[in-house]
């Protein structure tokens, strides 16, 4: 029986613990109905770096009233997302942070609120879970 290496929910760390944080919603879509202000995470890709790391790449995306309210919230959001680095969020051991995308003015095209965006990748441990072979899914 082989040791599995399984990773956790990123965008779901993020989430909770930027919520825990921040009084502006945080989710992983745009909440309906949609507040003045509020925060989406969403993984757009990243590899597995090894054999118990994982590099998510997640864009943030912070909307609000006006251009520098997003910006400012985007920021807040960023620094908390940065000093996460060499900790243990939710029972996650974080070990790095690398920021792929800076800060970017991108206006949502829908609702024309305006929005700002980073993307980031967060080395995130996984966890060995037991797995035992498959029987091909047959009774006796």
């Amino acid at each position: 029986m082989a040791d599995v290496i399984l990773f956790p929910d990123a965008e779901r760390v993020l989430i909770v613990h930027l919520n825990s944080l921040l009084t502006e919603p945080v989710s992983l879509t745009v909440p309906n109905p949609r507040p003045a202000a509020f925060i989406v995470v969403r993984r757009v890709g990243g590899p597995r770096r090894d054999l118990v790391t994982d590099h998510p790449m997640l864009t943030v995306e912070a909307w609000a009233g006006g251009p520098t309210a997003a910006k400012a919230l985007l920021e807040r959001a960023r620094g908390e997302i940065f000093a996460m680095r060499g900790t243990v969020v939710d029972g996650v051991a974080i070990y790095g942070i690398t920021e792929t995308g800076g800060p970017a003015f991108l206006p949502d095209p829908d609702s024309t609120q305006p929005r700002y965006t980073c993307t980031l990748q967060v080395a995130m441990r996984g966890a060995a879970s037991h797995s035992t072979p498959d029987d091909g899914g047959g009774s006796s």
